[in-house]
């Protein structure tokens, strides 16, 4: 079954935004053999300025990737983690690596969770 992440990326290329500092996010539909391709751009208020947060703009980033299982960013503060833990997402935070890097990684991740949930 396939799944959708959200990258917070400038460029589509990198991921290189924090999740309260981000205007947008790529979102990315994987396939079961971990194939992927790019969905759409979700473009947003970030909720975060500055070092103050707009709550409301929290909760409309928040609900913008609920249908995402994987919420990536450089830097995911602790209110935002449990937002999207609330609705599901389970949020990563990473340096200095892509988006091509980062998605086999976290696809690896998945199948192994998929693989634990079977009984033997």
């Amino acid at each position: 079954m396939s799944y959708r992440i959200g990258l917070a990326s400038s460029d589509g290329v990198q991921i290189d935004r924090h999740f309260g500092a981000s205007e947008g996010f790529v979102i990315l539909e994987v396939e079961p053999d971990g194939s992927y391709r790019e969905i759409e751009r979700r473009a947003g208020k970030p909720p975060c300025r500055h070092g103050f947060h707009d709550e409301g703009a929290m909760q409309e980033a928040v609900e913008r990737l609920s249908d995402c299982r994987y919420v990536v960013a450089e830097a995911i503060g602790p209110g935002a983690q449990k937002a999207l833990e609330r609705v599901g997402a389970l949020p990563l935070e990473v340096q200095d690596i892509s988006i091509a890097e980062a998605v086999p990684q976290i696809h690896k991740y998945e199948t192994n969770k998929q693989r634990a949930k079977v009984k033997y």
